[in-house]
């Protein structure tokens, strides 16, 4: 008997803003929800006056019976009840959820959290504590300290479906999550490709961490391509096709 295959949505497609600012006046808005990024330029005609608010790809996943959520994004998404009302449009509540997946710690992944407080949550182990040297012990506390945290290391099989993989390079503990679907494999690789390009060129994401080499992304992003997925959701562009 051929078992189900799992079920993929994207919640949210990521979006990204740019904004600078003059004499404390905001002066430009940037949308960024597919490639290529916003030039260096800005910053730099802005005099470094610039920052980015943005939210990552969120997935839904659905097999036997469990309901996964990859990267719930930034918090504004639930704090005006946007997130809640996504759910509702496949029948479901926050409560239903029954796993959380950070890809990895950066806010724009992590902070959406706090609408599955208490529900595991699969990070790995060297990204947890790597959250709390990015920003603040008090920030883990908050977005990941208040889940059912699964500290992971290796592959790890979430359902008969779902499995996590270990993809590190933009962060130490970066991980990707990949689901056999009906249509084949869906794998959700975060910030282990920023943008498509990253990932059909073997490129190191834009950024990277520090003491991390760049070899390390563009290995980690070859492991993924070796599955062959037929879609893939990277962190900051738009689903895509591989062989598309």
């Amino acid at each position: 008997m051929v078992s189900e295959k799992a079920e993929v949505d994207i919640l949210f497609e990521c979006f990204y803003m740019q904004l600078g600012v003059t004499e404390g006046h905001p002066v430009l808005s940037v949308r960024w929800p597919l490639t290529p990024m916003p030039e260096p330029e800005v910053g730099q005609v802005y005099g470094g006056l610039t920052f980015n608010l943005g939210s990552t790809n969120t997935v839904l996943i659905r097999d036997e019976g469990k309901k996964i959520i990859v990267d719930p994004g930034i918090i504004q998404l639930g704090r005006y009840g946007v997130f809640q009302k996504r759910l509702a449009e496949f029948g479901l509540k926050p409560g239903d959820i029954d796993i959380v997946v950070n890809t990895h710690c950066h806010y724009d992944h992590v902070e959406g959290n706090y609408l599955f407080r208490g529900k595991p949550l699969y990070v790995h182990e060297k990204e947890y504590q790597y959250c709390r040297e990015l920003y603040w012990p008090e920030f883990a506390d908050a977005f990941m300290g208040i889940m059912d945290v699964k500290e992971i290391s290796g592959p790890t099989r979430l359902s008969e479906n779902v499995m996590i993989m270990e993809t590190p390079g933009h962060t130490p503990g970066s991980i990707s999550v990949t689901a056999e679907t009906a249509d084949g494999l869906v794998a959700c690789i975060g910030d282990a490709a920023i943008v498509k390009e990253d990932y059909l060129e073997f490129r190191a994401p834009s950024v990277v961490t520090k003491n991390i080499s760049p070899d390390v992304s563009i290995a980690s992003l070859k492991r993924v391509a070796a599955l062959k997925p037929a879609l893939v959701v990277p962190g900051h562009d738009a689903a895509f096709a591989p062989g598309g």
